[in-house]
């Protein structure tokens, strides 16, 4: 099965817009993107697993073609409705989840929970370490309360929106000022730590990271290993958070062997 068109699924009264690619008799894969993406970031990923597994991307709610989620999601919201998803496609045996930055997150607290049970597991520069007390963090805080200050100012209502985004740029993140309606969601699954539900996964891990990953820095991918009981770590040289488009061939050649 190819489809070239996504397919729709309702769960949960959500749409869940997919795409399925492989033969139906094959392992299941499940791959889940990170926060601003969507399932065609995995496009190419899916088409090199095909021939020997039935891949499944899907947009995740608030992201690509699904809908937007009914209220303030957390990731555990997030990791019901996988869980959900996969049961109305009636698979009971996962042979590996991989999930993204923010598709790890999620991935971390399905599987560290008991709501999704793969086989193994594939973690891509994921986030789930909370930095609280992070030098980005204070500057974030800090540049948000001069931002409110500053745009607040009469005669300023014109050049707002691009004086906020320099702000936070700054500050090294203009995430939330991108998401848009998604923004308290931001918020709420950003602030949970997840090191617990991490030390909970049983099944074998391979996490890759990008050497030059800014946004989960590679200090995360270490700490994520030494906490998953059956953990192999992998950095990939001169890639960054998205490391399996900076350096494809390796990244899908770590996972093919994994994953046989």
């Amino acid at each position: 099965m190819d489809n070239k068109n996504p397919l729709n699924l309702i769960v949960n009264n959500q749409l869940i817009s997919y795409f399925e690619d492989g033969d139906l008799s094959s392992p299941v894969v499940v791959l889940l993107h990170g926060w601003g993406a969507d399932s065609q970031s995995f496009a190419q990923f899916a088409s090199a697993l095909k021939p020997n597994f039935r891949v499944i991307r899907l947009d995740l709610p608030g992201f690509g073609a699904s809908q937007l989620p009914p209220s303030d999601w957390h990731v555990t919201d997030y990791a019901h409705i996988l869980q959900s998803f996969l049961t109305k496609l009636e698979i009971t045996e996962i042979r590996a989840v991989i999930g993204h930055s923010f598709g790890g997150r999620i991935a971390i607290k399905a599987i560290g929970s008991g709501l999704v049970s793969p086989s193994r597991l594939i973690l891509m520069g994921s986030a789930g370490v909370k930095h609280s007390n992070s030098l980005r963090n204070h500057a974030f805080k800090a540049v948000a309360k001069l931002g409110k200050a500053a745009t607040s100012l009469p005669g300023l209502a014109s050049v707002q929106k691009n004086l906020r985004r320099r702000l936070y740029r700054a500050a090294g993140s203009t995430d939330y000022l991108d998401a848009g309606p998604m923004r308290q969601v931001f918020v709420s699954t950003i602030g949970e730590d997840l090191q617990a539900d991490a030390s909970r996964i049983s099944v074998t891990t391979l996490l890759i990271w990008g050497e030059q990953d800014t946004e989960t820095p590679v200090a995360d991918g270490r700490l994520l290993a030494a906490i998953i009981p059956h953990a192999k770590f992998e950095i990939v040289p001169a890639a960054g958070h998205f490391v399996y488009l900076d350096a494809s061939d390796v990244v899908l050649a770590l996972a093919k062997k994994f994953l046989s």
